[in-house]
């Protein structure tokens, strides 16, 4: 996480932050780690959290409200017809995750907060470049720090170097309960598709992540056109 901070330049002393929390895994460390770094480093933070409510059929809601209110974080907690957005759309993963980026710069700007923290990991960043590469054909992915209106807002992913295995021992530290992915489509889109496909690598070459993600920073430029 110090890695992160130190050389993509955010989370300054004295910064105030809003946690996109989903009350999936990924996002409950990355709240209960930035609250564990605020501690330990004095950085004197003001960490705000923003869960949004998409209308599915199951919710983490209450799990979500129980945790902020255990860590004493000021919590906003937003209901969105998603749902009901998205239901007859073909590629439902990209105007979902718009519109819940979308509800969370709007409560930032309201609370005058200018980083917004998202909770994606080593694993988020190579499947995000394979889906761009295979269906906008394109070479992009994820950023750990990324301007948003005109640099107004910062997305940044304080955990962008850790893998998903370290994210989920780091659960297990904390004692956070296993929770199933409450998204009724995750199954069928792209990403998980993706995913299922690198799993199937991995069983011959375990660093297939790892490497895919070391690749991100080391672009042959000569033997690129």
């Amino acid at each position: 996480m110090r890695q992160a901070i130190e050389r993509h330049e955010f989370l300054a002393k004295n910064s105030r932050v809003l946690v996109g929390v989903s009350g999936g895994v990924d996002s409950s460390v990355l709240l209960l780690l930035l609250l564990e770094y605020n501690k330990q480093f004095a950085r004197n933070w003001e960490i705000h959290a923003c869960y949004v409510d998409a209308n599915f059929s199951q919710s983490n809601k209450k799990f979500v409200k129980e945790l902020l209110i255990a860590h004493q974080v000021p919590r906003t907690i937003i209901k969105k017809s998603i749902g009901e957005k998205i239901k007859k759309t073909k590629n439902r993963c990209y105007p979902c995750s718009r519109e819940r980026r979308k509800t969370l710069l709007e409560v930032a700007d309201k609370s005058s907060i200018f980083q917004i923290a998202l909770a994606h990991h080593t694993q988020d960043a190579v499947e995000t470049l394979l889906l761009n590469m295979i269906y906008n054909g394109e070479l992009s992915t994820l950023v750990p720090k990324q301007a948003v209106i005109q640099g107004r807002f910062f997305f940044i992913r304080p955990l962008y170097y850790l893998s998903k295995e370290e994210i989920e021992r780091v659960a297990q530290i904390y004692e956070l309960p296993r929770r199933k992915n409450i998204c009724p489509y995750y199954q069928d889109s792209k990403r998980e598709m993706i995913r299922n496909f690198l799993e199937g690598i991995r069983k011959e070459n375990p660093d297939v992540y790892k490497n895919i993600f070391r690749a991100i920073f080391h672009v042959k430029k000569s033997y690129m056109p």
